[in-house]
């Protein structure tokens, strides 16, 4: 509720009527405003584009080249973070190979490995060795 108060209050989404009671009441369509903005919502896309994307639907007849603009813009900010969860993954997987449930902790090549962050060389976070002195 607190959700589409908000939504309200920022102007995404009109104000609710209120019934005798004082509860407010939402026209089916505003039920469907909601929907495209929780839909947009899971779809990762901002409120700012939501209302971008609000504002070209009042011109019906203008051509949907800016919405597929700003669609292409989402999907490659998700193809950069499947890239990146990729790399998490490589270098999760490289560090899982460092040890065996049969070490001691002592012994622990995650451990060792994770207390020598200057001298990793994973891919996604690629750090300088320290200079020798």
């Amino acid at each position: 509720m607190d959700t589409i108060r908000y939504y309200e209050k920022i102007g995404l989404l009109e104000k609710a009527k209120r019934t005798a009671g004082n509860y407010r009441h939402y026209s089916e369509q505003m039920l469907s405003e909601l929907l495209f903005l929780k839909h947009c919502r899971e779809l990762g896309i901002t409120l700012q584009d939501i209302q971008k994307l609000k504002d070209m639907s009042e011109n019906p007849n203008q051509t949907c080249m800016e919405v597929d603009h700003l669609i292409d813009q989402y999907l490659a900010e998700v193809s950069q973070k499947i890239k990146n969860l990729e790399h998490l993954k490589q270098d999760l997987t490289h560090l899982k190979q460092q040890c065996s449930q049969h070490r001691t902790i002592e012994q622990c090549g995650i451990l060792k490995e994770l207390h020598q962050p200057l001298e990793c060389e994973h891919e996604s976070h690629q750090h300088k060795k320290a200079p020798q002195s």
